[in-house]
C-alpha cells in the first residue's frame, strides 16, 4: 500500500507518531523519523515521542492483543492497518486517553493512511482487545532470542531488566563544573534534578525541552548517560593538558567529560556530519576538543597518545530503553558481525597507544563476544573494569576496560593480530 501522509481528523501528534512508525518499518531510525516528521508544538511533539517509543518498546504484547482481537497474524494486516492497531491498543493499554477517543482517532487514521476499507475492522478489534491478554513472554517487549540468551547468563535478573526496558528511559546531564551551582540554577526555574553522583543529574520528566533549560545555551552542562560517563572515567588519572584520543568520539560525551577533567581530546569519528555535532557541542561548552574525521576499520593514525578511548561501534544492545527500535532490527547473528569490525578498529587504535600507555575498550553492548572476548584478544594487562549488566537503575549497560601497553617500545599491535572471527 503507497505512503499517505496522516491528515484528516487526526490529531497532529498522532499523524505523526504513525508516519514515524511507518517509516521504521521501511527502514528509518525512530529518532531520525520522529525529528523530521513530529509537530513543532510542544504538546504534539511529545504525544509523537511518546506513541513511537512505547509501541516500539511494548511491540510484542501490542502485536499478541491485536492477534487475539483480530483473530489473524499480524503478518497478514497491510503496515498501514498494523500500525493504526497498534497506536489505538497501546493508547487503550497504556494512556490516559478516554477509550472512545482512542478508538476514533485509531479508526481516523486508518482512513488518513488510506485504507477507508479497514476502518470498520480497526474498530471492532479495538473494542474488542479488552478480553484479551498477552502471555508473560511478550509482556517482556525483547525479540524470543534476546530474552532466552539473557535469561541463560542473568537469570531472573534478566526479567526485570527487560522490565525496565520497555519504561520510558530518563535523561540524564552532566555539569562541566560546580555541579551545586547548575542545580541552584534548576531549582530557580521551579526544577529539582536528582543527584546520582561525579556530576551528574536525572532530569525530572517533563522538564522541557533540553535547549530551553538553563544553563545549556551558556554552555554549563550536556547530555550523557551515568554508565558512558563511567566508561570515560576508565581512563583513571590524568595530569592536566594531556593528549587523548577519542577514536569514536560521536556524540561526543565522553570526549566533553574527559575535557572537563584538563585533558586536551584529539575526537575522531567516521561520520563526518555527527562529528560536526561534536565539535559544535565542545564550542558551547567551551572545552579543547579538536575534530578528525578517520575510519578505524581502515587503519591507524599516524601519531601515537598516552591515553585512547575506543567506544567501538556495536550492537546497541546495551540502549534498548533509549533506543527501543534496535530490539527490532538486530538479529543474533548481528553479534559476531559487530565483533569482527570490532576487533579490526581495537587493534589500529591500539597501534596509536604510546609505550606505557593505556587504551579503554568499551562498547554499550552487554554481549561478551563484543567485549570481553575482544579486549581479552589484545594480550594487554587489564587494570580496570565497568560492567553494569543488568541494568535496573534505567541507565544504559557498557562493558569496557582499560588496559596496559607493555613499555617495551616496537609495535603496539598484538603479533598474532591477523584477521580471526573472535
Amino acid at each position: 500500500m503507497a505512503n499517505h501522509p496522516v491528515r484528516s481528523k487526526v490529531n497532529p501528534g498522532r499523524a505523526a507518531a504513525l508516519n514515524a512508525l511507518l517509516a521504521v518499518e521501511r527502514g528509518e531510525h525512530a529518532e531520525d523519523a520522529l525529528a523530521r516528521l513530529a509537530p513543532r508544538d510542544p504538546a504534539d511533539r511529545g504525544l509523537a515521542w511518546h506513541l513511537v517509543l512505547g509501541i516500539l518498546r511494548n511491540r510484542p504484547a501490542i502485536d499478541a492483543i491485536v492477534q487475539q482481537a483480530a483473530k489473524r497474524t499480524t503478518k497478514n494486516l497491510d503496515p498501514e492497518v498494523l500500525a493504526a492497531l497498534r497506536m489505538g491498543v497501546f493508547e487503550l493499554r497504556r494512556s490516559r486517553v478516554p477509550p472512545h477517543a482512542a478508538v476514533d482517532q485509531a479508526v481516523e487514521a486508518c482512513r488518513a493512511l488510506g485504507a477507508p476499507h479497514a476502518a470498520g475492522f480497526v474498530n471492532a478489534v479495538l473494542r474488542n482487545q479488552g478480553a484479551c491478554e498477552p502471555d508473560a513472554d511478550a509482556r517482556l517487549g525483547h525479540p524470543a532470542w534476546l530474552v532466552h540468551r539473557w535469561r541463560r547468563r542473568y537469570g531472573a535478573g534478566a526479567d526485570v531488566w527487560m522490565e525496565a526496558n520497555n519504561e520510558p528511559a530518563a535523561v540524564y546531564i552532566v555539569a562541566k563544573e560546580d555541579p551545586a551551582g547548575v542545580s541552584r540554577e534548576f531549582q530557580h526555574r521551579g526544577i529539582a534534578l536528582a543527584a546520582v553522583g561525579n556530576g551528574l543529574f536525572r532530569l525530572p520528566e517533563g522538564a522541557g525541552a533540553i535547549e530551553d533549560l538553563p544553563g545549556y545555551a551558556e554552555g554549563r552542562w550536556w547530555v550523557m548517560d551515568p554508565a558512558a560517563a563511567a566508561i570515560a572515567d576508565l581512563v583513571g588519572e590524568f595530569p592536566e593538558g594531556a593528549e587523548i584520543l577519542d577514536a569514536c568520539a560521536a556524540p561526543g560525551g565522553k570526549s566533553f567529560r574527559l575535557a572537563s577533567r584538563g585533558a586536551r581530546v584529539h575526537a575522531t569519528d567516521v561520520d563526518a556530519a555527527r562529528l560536526e555535532r561534536v565539535q559544535e557541542g565542545a564550542e558551547r561548552l567551551d572545552l579543547p576538543v579538536w575534530g578528525q574525521v578517520h575510519d578505524w576499520t581502515a587503519g591507524p593514525l599516524d601519531r601515537v597518545f598516552p591515553l585512547v578511548l575506543v567506544d567501538a561501534p556495536c550492537t546497541g544492545l546495551g540502549t534498548l530503553r533509549r533506543h527501543p527500535d534496535i530490539r527490532w532490527r538486530r538479529r543474533q547473528e548481528d553479534i559476531a558481525a559487530a565483533a569482527t569490525k570490532q576487533w579490526t578498529i581495537l587493534q589500529n587504535a591500539a597501534r596509536c597507544v604510546a609505550p606505557g600507555g593505556a587504551i579503554v575498550y568499551a562498547v554499550c553492548s552487554p554481549e561478551p563476544e563484543e567485549g570481553v572476548d575482544i579486549a581479552k584478544k589484545l594480550g594487554w594487562r587489564i587494570e580496570a573494569t565497568f560492567d553494569n549488566a543488568p541494568a535496573l537503575g534505567g541507565e544504559d549497560v557498557f562493558w569496557g576496560c582499560r588496559m596496559r601497553r607493555p613499555d617495551t617500545g616496537g609495535d603496539a599491535a598484538p603479533a598474532d593480530a591477523g584477521p580471526r572471527e573472535p
